[in-house]
Parts: C-alpha cells; structure tokens; sequence
C-alpha cells in the first residue's frame, strides 16, 4: 500500500472471500496534492472490437503530464477490459507500453484502480502493475470516488450476469465489424440502425406477451421485462446506465460534497442538490476525457480536444424532461423509416453542433 493510503476497511454485509465475492476494500488519502482521475479506456486486445482505438501514445502523454506535476492517478475502472479482451497476455501484447507506464508511475506518484464491472479479474494482477486497487476510494473527508456499476439498477444488481451479455456483444462487434452502441446518434451505422430496428420488434412482443402473463398472474415476470425497456430508452435518450441519480442520493446519505464516478462515459461536472455528481466520461473512440481534482474543486477536459465539460450533456435528466419517456413515444419521434432515425440524420448533417 502506498504511503498516506489508509484502508478503511471492508463494507459490512459484504460475503467473505472463500463464498466467491471478494470483501470491498476502502481506501483513504489526503487531500495534499492534485488528483487526475480517467476511467473506462477499456484496453483491450487491439482487435476490432477494441473501444480504445489505438490512443496509447495520447495517454502517454497525459501520464508523463501526471508524472512531472506531481499529482496522483486515480484509475476509476474499466481500464482493462478482460471481457473484450478474454485474457491479459493479449492486453499485454497491444497496450504493453501503456501498462509499463502505469507500472512505473504507481512507482513514483501513486496509481489508484477502483474495480469496475469489466475488469473484476484486475485484483490478480495488482501486485504486477504496482496498483493500490480497492472498491471505494475517499479523497480526504469528503470526495467520493467509486466506478458508478453499484449505482447502475441493471448491471449493479447482477455484474456477473451481465458479463455473459457483454462478451457476446463484443463477439457479434468483432464478427460483423460494426459498432452497436447507445446513443445511435454516435454510431450511426447499418449495422446498429438495424439492431435498433429489431430492438422496436422485441419490445413489441415483450408488450403483447407481458398482456399474457398479467393475465395469468405473473405481474413480477412481467415487470422485469418492462423495467429493462425502460432501462434501455433512458440510457439512449439521456441517462446513461440510470445512474445519476442514485450516485447523487448516494453521496447525500454518506455525507459526500462530491462524488466521482465513470461507467455511464458522460462526462460532467453538475452541481444539484448540494452535491457536485463529476463524471470521468472514457477514453474509448474518439474522446479521451479526465479529471483534475485541486483545492477541493473538479475540472472535466477532453485530453485531445481541450473541450471542457459543465452539466450540457445532462440537461435532459436536470429538466425532467425524460421522466416519462417511452421507448414507444422515443420510437415515434425517432423513426423517420427504411432504418433512419431522426438524431442520427441530424448529426450526420452536422446541424446539432460539435459530437460528444
């Protein structure tokens, strides 16, 4: 562990290790120097399902800047991707001089890795990387610091599950060469505009079966279906991985000011309620977002385009306006027909600004 790191201890109600989950480790550290935070770079195996595409001499850059300011790293999860990647020798042999540098500056200035939904396998590794790996991380009294997965209602409730999706959607990407991704507006391809097409089709036979099942009593059944459509048309109009919220309400009852997430790969800087909810965005295709953490203040940027980011993206959820969404009232103001949609015609035109 590294100097001025101390360990909290391991949340309570938490199985032990020998029943397959692993205790959540907390860790402490003052607040005495600048913190740079990124999250969800998704390393993969360099294949073409591999979200990084190929930045590692751009994140070089941004560690030696970490490096020479003095400030410590705090990786915020899903830095590794093991299930895109399937195992670490290939993650070795395609970023291999990215986990050097790693290495070297836990070494010197600290490297903190939070656990996130795609890496759990990481804890194995942490003493190679020279990482101070845990699930929760305190930057002095009052910065929260977590991936996001536990306050994701789909994924947080059931990681491992979700992982048997994740790998066959890796799987079908690299098979088909094409990224099927929310929002559409960002990957606007054939290959994602007719998985949103075929996804209109379930959620219609979900409806009429959910008829069905109410019918013979099966409410809960029912609902589960339900709630993931729901899930599904938030993360694409707005709220990414249902998250906000709940990290907001999180950071309220642990008596946080500020709470640092990734997971959703929206980055934001918001202030609501008396908590500022900072958001690491990712480093996968073109955007390569970070934190600086200084004097008890948080700055969101853009390594590559120097964009900095306030609380734009989330005007959707801070309005309300997509409280009472449907995926049916989304499809009717989305689908313009023959696979075309309208926020992905619109971006494609270049009319609604600079992307993301």
């Amino acid at each position: 562990m590294a100097p001025g790191v101390t360990r909290v201890g391991y949340s309570a109600g938490v199985k032990h290790w020998s029943e397959g989950v692993p205790p959540r480790v907390v860790h402490r550290i003052p607040a005495d120097r600048p913190v740079w935070v990124i999250s969800d770079l998704h390393l993969g195996n360099g294949g073409r399902s591999d979200s990084f595409v190929g930045k590692d001499k751009e994140l070089l850059t941004l560690l030696e800047r970490v490096r020479t300011s003095g400030a410590r790293l705090v990786i915020n999860g899903d830095a590794i991707d093991f299930l895109q990647a399937g195992d670490f020798t290939r993650v070795i042999h395609a970023h291999g001089s990215l986990l050097r540098a790693f290495s070297d500056l836990a070494g010197t200035n600290g490297v903190f890795y939070l656990v996130g939904n795609h890496d759990h396998d990481l804890r194995v590794y942490k003493d190679l990387l020279r990482f101070d790996v845990c699930d929760e991380l305190w930057i002095g009294d009052d910065v929260l610091v977590e991936h996001g997965h536990s306050f994701d209602p789909w994924i947080g409730n059931d990681v491992h599950g979700s992982d048997v999706a994740t790998k066959v959607h890796h799987w079908v990407e690299a098979t088909f060469d094409t990224w099927i991704r929310l929002p559409l507006s960002d990957f606007y391809t054939l290959g994602n505009r007719l998985s949103f097409w075929a996804f209109h089709k379930y959620v219609l036979w979900v409806r009429l079966r959910n008829r069905l099942l109410r019918k013979l009593g099966a409410e809960a059944a029912a609902r589960q279906a339900e709630e993931f459509v729901e899930y599904w048309v938030r993360n694409e109009a707005g709220d990414p991985m249902r998250m906000f919220e709940p990290a907001v309400a999180a950071a309220r009852r642990r008596k946080a000011r500020m709470v640092v997430c990734g997971h959703s790969h929206m980055p934001a800087n918001v202030a609501v309620d008396g908590v500022q909810y900072v958001n690491s965005g990712s480093w996968t295709f073109g955007w390569a977002q970070y934190i600086v953490l200084e004097d008890g203040k948080a700055v969101v940027r853009d390594w590559l385009s120097g964009r900095e980011y306030g609380d734009e993206l989330y005007q959707a959820v801070l309005s309300g306006e997509i409280e009472h969404l449907t995926f049916e009232r989304w499809w009717r103001n989305q689908y313009l027909g023959w696979l075309r949609f309208r926020s992905g015609e619109v971006r494609r035109a270049g009319l609604n600004g600079a992307p993301r």
